[in-house]
């Protein structure tokens, strides 16, 4: 068969199947769970790889005219697409603003004007050169958005106790490198003179396997976890034992396994016992190993009884608890933040500032001055005390 109707027909099987997953995705009830905002933005970035096969293809704006120039915006908007929707699916109760959409708006905006002026068409038509530019500045930005995806994804991958998400961190990363890969190595940088049409065939089957396995894996379901709300954790009940003076975290009932339920109860036990929270850099490996389990079954009994989707959260709860308790007490008043922040396991004071005013919405000084001032109101006055006895 002769490579170029190869080449044709390749971009047409991608561009079909990726379109069919993105709007499978767009669509798919999720029910009874909430869509999240992953789930238009996980449609956008596959039908990406649609919009690619067309707006790259040899002549497409003289077969598909202003559609392709479409594809072609869609195509560069597709890197912050990704950005954004790394941050959606793999950062606790992070939700995309202004800036986030004014970013990647203006982003795709000035690339797009580059990529018609290099071929004298548009705004900079008549600057070939400056379009040339900012061009390449603009794919530089792109590829800079995609690394910064990619870290996101696996920066926290660690300390994340949602099995499906742990696979998602790392599979997405690798849908990532492949993609991009095959992108720059045929015309996404270079135009369709950059490759032959051998190597151009080669790439375009990647893709085509990609986007055949996206769309299983929209098929299947296994994405409807990632692009619904997750559950909202039920508030752990908090008892204050006044003769120990400590304060002690009940496990809710759960239908849970028997061996992950015990589990999370002797986690609970443990980390108030030992107060294994004020270990500098406790990670999920060295609880795992202070409680002689595996670090899955650790993961499993802290995410599906406890309620905690990230380890660090988890820690938090520890430590933010007894770091606000401590403000709030005259006996350490004297004691500067600091002392407190090092005595309740954290590093240094940005992250304990960091993840205090998260979770109280002051920072720790302006909770201290607080709580000392409700202390200081004097007792409101009794309004029955100053009627005149008749």
């Amino acid at each position: 068969m002769d490579p170029v109707p190869l080449d044709l027909l390749l971009r047409a099987a991608t561009f079909t199947l990726a379109m069919s997953a993105a709007v499978m995705i767009a669509t798919r009830d999720v029910a009874p769970r909430t869509r999240s905002a992953a789930a238009p933005l996980l449609a956008f970035a596959i039908g990406g790889i649609g919009a690619f096969a067309v707006s790259s293809a040899p002549m497409a704006v003289r077969w598909f005219g202003p559609v392709a120039l479409a594809f072609d915006a869609w195509c560069i908007a597709t890197p912050a697409a990704l950005w954004i929707l790394a941050q959606t699916l793999f950062r606790e109760d992070f939700r995309p603003g202004p800036l986030h959409w004014t970013a990647a708006g203006a982003l795709t905006a000035v690339t797009l004007a580059a990529d018609l002026g290099r071929f004298r068409l548009g705004l900079l038509g008549g600057e070939p050169a400056i379009a040339q530019t900012l061009l390449y500045a603009g794919r530089g930005a792109a590829l800079a958005l995609v690394l910064a995806a990619s870290y996101t994804a696996l920066g926290e991958w660690r300390v994340d106790l949602v099995e499906s998400r742990r696979r998602a961190r790392v599979i997405f990363v690798a849908i990532i490198f492949a993609v991009f890969a095959t992108l720059i190595a045929s015309d996404f940088i270079f135009g369709p003179t950059g490759a032959s049409a051998g190597w151009l065939a080669v790439g375009h089957s990647v893709l085509v396997v990609i986007a055949f396995a996206l769309l299983q894996a929209v098929a299947r379901g296994s994405v409807d976890e990632l692009v619904s709300e997750p559950a909202p954790r039920a508030q752990l009940a908090v008892v204050s034992s006044e003769q120990a003076g400590a304060t002690v975290l009940r496990v809710p009932p759960t239908r849970s396994r028997a061996i992950t339920a015990a589990l999370a109860s002797r986690v609970v036990a443990e980390m108030e016992a030992q107060a294994l929270w004020r270990r500098e850099g406790l990670g999920i490996g060295e609880l795992a190993a202070v409680l002689n389990t595996q670090e899955y079954l650790l993961r499993r009994a802290i995410n599906q009884h406890l309620g905690y989707r990230n380890f660090n959260d988890f820690l938090h709860e520890y430590r933010l608890r007894e770091a606000a308790r401590r403000l709030a007490s005259s006996v350490d008043d004297a004691l500067p933040v600091l002392t407190i922040a090092l005595d309740c396991g954290y590093g240094s004071i940005g992250p304990f500032n960091r993840a205090f005013k998260a979770r109280f919405g002051v920072t720790p000084t302006q909770y201290r001055n607080q709580r000392h001032d409700e202390l200081a109101k004097p007792p409101a006055a009794d309004a029955n005390a100053s009627r005149p006895v008749a």
